[in-house]
């Protein structure tokens, strides 16, 4: 798999196989992140693996364009890696965390894994269960794909993703006319 395709494949997955990501690859996937694009090189971010996911799902919310939907029980994943900001680095970190989120995804799809990218979350109790001061920026849901999601064509001027009739979640993407000044 090259960058193009990685890329073009990657879609957030909010169904997983419960079958555990092994540390290996979890530290593959963290390490992905140390390369990624810092501000002044500045690497402000810390990363922490949570593998009970059980613990950690009631912490999060899912899917903001699917009403009245959330993984089952059997779907959900059962391992999170929190994205941290060291304030002691820097004071801000969207553009940090965004550059290295979107290395470990690519790590992953590379893998044969899958992941969610999750902002919709309870920040202080996860950074209780973790027993840090630090922000918790974001989660990184990661696991086995028990899912399919492709990209579509932008309808009617939605960016809202929805399930079709075979569970096949669809990404509108605007076209590339569209976005080019």
């Amino acid at each position: 798999m090259n960058v193009i395709e990685a890329i073009r494949n990657r879609r957030t997955i909010r169904k997983f196989r419960q079958e555990a990501v092994s540390s290996d690859d979890l530290m593959k996937i963290i390490d992905s992140a140390r390369y990624a694009a810092y501000g002044g090189n500045l690497q402000p971010l810390k990363f922490a693996v949570l593998q009970n996911g059980y613990e950690v799902y009631p912490l999060t919310r899912w899917a903001a364009y699917l009403p009245d939907w959330e993984p089952a029980e059997d779907e959900r994943p059962t391992c999170y890696i929190a994205i941290l900001g060291d304030t002691s680095v820097k004071s801000t970190f969207e553009a940090d965390a965004g550059a290295a989120i979107t290395n470990m995804m690519l790590c992953a799809e590379e893998m044969g894994l899958a992941t969610c990218w999750l902002g919709a979350i309870d920040r202080e109790a996860l950074a209780e269960m973790l027993g840090t001061e630090l922000p918790v920026l974001y989660l990184l849901a990661v696991g086995y794909p028990n899912q399919q999601s492709k990209v579509c064509d932008m309808k009617d001027g939605s960016v809202k993703y929805f399930e079709d009739e075979n569970g096949v979640i669809n990404v509108p993407k605007r076209p590339l006319k569209d976005i080019i000044l």
